[in-house]
């Protein structure tokens, strides 16, 4: 499971080194995207071949079916692990979310995201804020009982 966060560095070649406790589950490979949140999602490869595969039983003449389809595979890219544990991003999703030279990596249980420092920075306060936190999952169910 990726979780935490953690502050790191691309380098001049668009490089970033994958947290230590993250890379044993990109063992089999991985996938990076554009997220939903001005983000990018990197995930295992078994993740996004279950994501494809989901998106595979839903109807191609549904509009929404095909613009999220090209959100995520359109802008997707199959990801190596070098040696020291870095990853390279393609240039066109660092200018998508405005990526430089610093990265915030959050873990999201099945992948985690990768975010321009300031865009976190905004999300990060909207969570943390009481207020608007309990309006805004209010109409999701949490339970951690089976049944």
């Amino acid at each position: 499971m990726f979780f935490g966060q953690y502050e790191h560095n691309i380098d001049g070649k668009g490089r970033l080194t994958i947290p230590a406790s993250y890379r044993d589950l990109l063992e089999g490979g991985a996938y990076i995207t554009i997220g939903f949140d001005e983000n990018l999602i990197v995930m295992p490869s078994s993740k996004f071949n279950q994501l494809l595969s989901n998106l595979e039983h839903l109807s191609l003449t549904n509009t929404q079916v095909r613009k999220l389809s090209r959100m995520l595979f359109g802008n997707a890219a199959m990801l190596e692990i070098d040696k020291v544990g870095r990853i390279l991003i393609p240039q066109f999703l660092r200018d998508a979310i405005h990526l430089n030279s610093q990265v915030k990596v959050v873990g999201n249980g099945h992948y985690f995201e990768l975010w321009a420092p300031e865009r976190w920075f905004e999300e990060k306060k909207m969570i943390e804020d009481e207020a608007v936190r309990a309006n805004m999952f209010k109409d999701i169910i949490l339970s951690l009982n089976n049944g």
